[in-house]
Formats: C-alpha cells, structure tokens, sequence
C-alpha cells in the first residue's frame, strides 16, 4: 500500500509536465504560421505588382504610333506646281496679316474706321489679284483638291475683309467677330494645303 501512494504523485506530475510543454510550442506554431502568411502574401503582392507593371508596359508599347513612312517625293508637274503656287502665296499671306492686324488696332483704338477701311480694301484687292493668279494655275490630276482648297480659302478670306469693311459703314464692331471664323477657316485651309505640298516650309498664319 505505501508502494501504491509513493508512484502516484510521480504519474500525476509527469502528466502535468507535458501539458504544460503544449503551450509554448502551439505558440510557436502559430508564430511561424502567420510568418508563414505574411511572407506569401508579400511575395503575392511582388508578383502581382510585377504582372501589372508588365501589362502597362505592353499596353504602352501597343499603343505606342508606329513612325509613319517617309512622304513620296512630288513629281516634277507636282513640283512645278508648288513652286508657281508658293509664289503667290506670299501675297495671300500678306493680306490675311493685314486683316488680322487691322481689325486688332481697330479694336485696340490705334486706328480709326478710315485707317480699318483703307487697309482692309487694300487687302482685298491684294486677294483679288491672287485668287485671279491661283485660277490661272493648271494644276496635275493629283493636287487639283489641294488647288480647290486653295482658291477655297482665298474666296474665305475676301468674305472676311468684305464683313470688315461693313465697320466703315455702320461703325459696329459685330461686323469684325463675324469675320474672324472666316479668317480662321481660311488659315486652317492653307495650313492643309502646306501640309501636303511645302512640308516643313509652311507656318501658319
């Protein structure tokens, strides 16, 4: 019987020893679990943030223009063509500075309705004179559009300088807003025009 209570008590602490031991090392466990998470949730993260980068690139590169192919060189007519129009042009540009400037010191008060009609008339009888010069011109089967543009904005230049001069008549200023559009659809028309015949060359107005 004494035998019997001396084995006892060591079985009940050695019991008690390895429960005590379980909860350190579950505590361990889940430490090294949630290490575990946050290192694949990092690397999740890289590979993720790394596909992105990578299709942006890819986007950026499709939607990145090719270079456009070098423009054909004009054909002698085509040439002949440009350089008896860049002729006259020097006048059509000459005048739609007048017209912008006049109407500017117009509106500025350094001109007077006198000075505006004076220079607008004498601008339009420079428009005359080209649009004449440009109707004279034979243009090649390719650019007979170009040369119909051209003329185009001309004729949009003289109805800008006609509106102008109605401020000689009536002194209302509205007159001088409904021909800028005018003028500014003719610029727009040139600007085309340089575009396909005097590349580089053409500044507009």
């Amino acid at each position: 019987m004494e035998a019997s209570q001396d084995v006892s008590p060591a079985v009940v602490v050695g019991a008690s020893g390895r429960g005590g031991s379980r909860g350190p090392l579950r505590a361990k466990l889940l430490v090294a679990g949630l290490i575990v998470l946050a290192l694949a949730g990092v690397l999740c993260a890289s590979l993720l943030r790394e596909a992105m980068t990578a299709n942006r690139a890819a986007g950026a590169v499709a939607a990145r223009p090719s270079l456009a192919p070098p423009r054909p060189a004009l054909t002698p007519a085509e040439e002949a063509y440009a350089q008896a129009l860049w002729a006259i042009h020097g006048d059509v540009k000459n005048a739609a500075y007048n017209l912008t400037f006049s109407g500017l010191w117009y509106k500025l008060r350094q001109a007077d309705g006198r000075d505006l009609g004076t220079r607008v008339q004498d601008a339009a009888t420079s428009l005359g004179r080209a649009e004449a010069r440009v109707s004279a011109l034979a243009p090649p089967p390719s650019l007979r559009q170009v040369h119909a543009q051209y003329l185009e904005a001309v004729h949009l230049f003289q109805r800008s300088a006609a509106e102008m001069l109605k401020v000689t008549a009536d002194g209302r200023d509205d007159h001088l807003l409904a021909a800028h559009p005018l003028s500014q659809q003719a610029s727009e028309k040139l600007l085309r025009v340089g575009n396909t015949i005097w590349p580089g060359e053409y500044l507009p107005n």
